[in-house]
């Protein structure tokens, strides 16, 4: 895995913690992203987060750092997605670190990342889950707009339960060709339909990918992990055929 983000990292901490009065509070800010606050009930909310400025370009150095608390529920999206620009030469990095506390619960609705032509990145997330967490993410790569060639990306992943690793993989970019789009969803503890943004459609729904995507379903590899959790993957030339590929195996 790569280092913690040094003191220079443009760190953006989040927490979402309860309250004496029996509701929950998000709580923190910093760094590139904004978090607005969209839907909150007693036990959770809904937060997208907004960057304030263009990303992602030459020398950034951009962390998310998100805690949720003990029996709280978190769904974070976006509100767009993400282009790694041409670098000239140069590099940017860009690191997650979600810690779910006992009996929390994480759903990470992220649009595509686009490393562009002449972009150089190493992206990192990690996963921290405490007893009885869950977390639910979706992510799709594109290497390369429409009509160029893909830029560089390194993609690491540690996810742990209890202080134990449940998956750690670092993937290169070149290790995709000739496919140009990744589309991953990774579930960690049991999901069930329609528990996620209903107004989406199903398609393109983490949650309801979970509950339907079988094992050989077309065009989409089952990871069966050794701790019981899943991850799905598509791969295809095109963002918009990966998206609709989950269709099928969906069941809608």
């Amino acid at each position: 895995m790569s280092p913690a983000p040094a003191d220079s990292a443009e760190v953006t901490r989040l927490e979402l913690h309860a309250t004496p009065g029996g509701g929950c509070r998000l709580s923190g800010g910093g760094g590139v992203f904004r978090a607005v606050l969209q839907g909150a009930a007693p036990t959770g909310a809904r937060v997208a987060l907004v960057p304030e400025r263009a990303l992602l370009l030459a020398g950034d150095d951009v962390a998310l750092h998100v805690t949720v608390g003990r029996g709280l529920r978190l769904e974070l999206v976006e509100t767009g997605g993400t282009v790694a620009y041409d670098m000239r030469g140069g590099s940017a990095r860009w690191a997650t670190r979600f810690t779910v506390e006992p009996g929390g619960c994480l759903v990470h609705e992220t649009l595509p990342w686009v490393s562009a032509a002449g972009s150089q990145v190493e992206r990192s997330l990690e996963l921290d889950l405490d007893i009885g967490a869950r977390a639910l993410l979706r992510e799709t790569l594109v290497l390369g707009r429409h009509g160029e060639e893909p830029g560089a990306l390194t993609s690491r992943t540690r996810v742990r339960r209890n202080g134990r690793d449940v998956f750690v993989e670092e993937l290169d970019s070149a290790d995709l060709a000739p496919h140009r789009v990744l589309d991953q969803v990774s579930s960690y503890g049991d999901f069930h339909p329609a528990s996620v943004a209903p107004g989406v459609p199903a398609y393109v729904r983490a949650d309801a990918i979970a509950a339907h995507a079988a094992p050989a379903a077309p065009g989409v590899t089952c990871l069966e992990l050794a701790s019981g959790d899943t991850v799905w993957r598509r791969l295809d030339s095109q963002a918009h055929v990966a998206a609709a590929g989950w269709i099928g195996s969906s069941g809608t």
